[in-house]
């Protein structure tokens, strides 16, 4: 008898659940349920989608119901599970047309993603408890649908505020911009993208929105959403004097972080851990046998510290529904110890990357990293169209093992933090990294690259340290 695969979610997580599970069994009855009216897309793709650079937002689905078709994968769209049997392994399906189904299965795949976290600023939802539908004017950026609401709003000379400066922040506020918005930022923490990078190279970022004429205000919160029919204006208060300020605005968008959707997981009975999401062994595998779980619902450990963490990234939930998907269908696929969290953005012609722990997440985990800092250029000198480039590399103090690194400039970041990557996987030192015969002619890279003399900094810094008989 064919095996039974449901799969809650159909975005990337769930999508690629379904693609690996079908690769491993080529007769398995694999069912996915979206509770959207689209199948998987892009949610990374959505700012991209506000400001017009992709054309239409339909454009970032990835996995049209025409091609999960041939691969004999069903799709249930503007469906929901409101109830799993997990004794039974059945899931009870409310679909699209209000009728309710009752699917079996043998193996059942959560790739339930997360929510838009949204604080409980007051005048924010329609309804005074701080839940429900957000007012007229206010919007979140999670779906095609949130996207469409943002640009229903924004056009030239338009106001905007965006809430939140990380990434998504960052991404939204860019895409305003280049729709002809005028554009303030307001943000909690004392800089930007603070979850991604230190302070000291968030501060590179700040530097580039003002450029674009930007307006940031940090270490500011939102208090109070005003307006009669429709949201326009936003109060906000400093946090350092307690003054309050108004920013008016013709659209508001929080971009606030997320919380990952438990709620069914927790009800089935899988465990949740020190981040509230759902934990996951190497295989995907919750607790409750025969359940998996991918993405933005769930955690585990970050390779570094061991510390739980919450698997947020696309990548990441790709990697997991790869194995989730092969396991679900009588594989045996593992992920690897724990995840570095890669991570790059590049709103406003600032690019950054990073891999792994920040200084302060190291701090915090006991961890008093080496860091080497430097400035270098991305082309040899004489070479016309260089440009900056900052690269940290932090180092653990007692054998120089590369535990992370970051990098800001305004090109040629991206492929450069890879390195770090494959060099954090495979173990290597700092000293052994500076060592590194890298790619050069004029137009490409300099030389001597930059990251490898970031790396030099790091040994330089360490043999200061040793005692002389040890650093010769």
């Amino acid at each position: 008898m064919a095996k039974k695969i449901v799969i809650v979610g159909g975005g990337c997580g769930g999508g690629t659940a379904a693609q690996f599970a079908r690769k491993t069994d080529r007769e398995a009855e694999i069912t996915i349920i979206e509770r959207e009216p689209y199948p998987q897309y892009s949610r990374c793709g959505l700012p991209y989608g506000i400001s017009g650079i992709i054309p239409e937002l339909t454009n970032l689905i990835e996995a049209p119901e025409e091609r999960l078709k041939r691969s004999k994968i069903d799709i249930l769209l503007g469906a929901s599970v409101t109830r799993v049997d997990s004794g039974g392994k059945s899931a009870h399906v409310t679909r699209a047309d209000g009728d309710e189904i009752e699917m079996p299965y043998d193996s059942l795949v959560l790739a339930t993603g997360a929510s838009a976290s949204v604080p409980p600023v007051k005048g924010a939802f329609l309804e005074g408890n701080g839940q429900g539908p957000l007012r007229p004017g206010v919007f979140v950026l999670r779906t095609i649908e949130d996207a469409r609401g943002i640009q229903s709003l924004a056009s030239k000379g338009k106001r905007a505020v965006v809430i939140g400066a990380g990434l998504v922040g960052l991404e939204v506020a860019e895409a305003l911009m280049i729709r002809g918005c005028k554009v303030t930022i307001i943000e909690y923490l004392s800089n930007c993208i603070l979850a991604m990078v230190d302070d000291d190279m968030a501060r590179m970022m700040a530097d580039a929105i003002a450029r674009d004429g930007v307006k940031m205000f940090t270490e500011y919160e939102a208090t109070e959403i005003l307006g009669e029919d429709r949201a326009n204006c936003v109060v906000a208060n400093d946090r350092k004097t307690g003054e309050e300020r108004t920013f008016y605005a013709d659209v508001i968008v929080f971009a606030t972080g997320q919380r990952g959707e438990t709620k069914l997981a927790k009800e089935i009975g899988c465990k949740t851990g020190p981040t509230k999401q759902v934990v996951v062994d190497d295989r995907c595998e919750t607790r409750v046998s025969g359940v998996y779980a991918v993405g933005d619902c769930t955690e585990y450990p970050d390779l570094i510290t061991g510390r739980p963490a919450v698997s947020g990234l696309g990548t990441i939930a790709v990697k997991m529904a790869m194995v989730a998907g092969v396991n679900a269908a009588g594989g045996d696929e593992r992920l690897p110890k724990g995840f570095l969290q890669t991570r790059a953005t590049e709103p406003f012609g600032c690019q950054v990357a990073a891999v792994g722990p920040t200084a302060a997440q190291l701090e915090d985990a006991g961890i008093h990293p080496i860091i080497g800092k430097v400035r270098g250029y991305t082309l040899p000198d004489y070479f016309p169209g260089r440009k900056e480039i900052y690269v940290k590399v932090l180092a653990h103090p007692k054998d120089g093992r590369i535990l992370g690194a970051q990098i800001v400039g305004e090109s040629r970041v991206h492929l450069r933090v890879n390195a770090f990557v494959a060099a954090i996987q495979a173990g290597m030192t700092a000293h052994d990294f500076a060592k590194l015969e890298t790619a050069y002619c004029p137009p490409a890279a300099p030389t001597i690259d930059v990251i490898t003399i970031a790396c030099e900094s790091v040994r330089l810094k360490m043999d200061r340290r040793r005692p002389p008989t040890e650093a010769q």
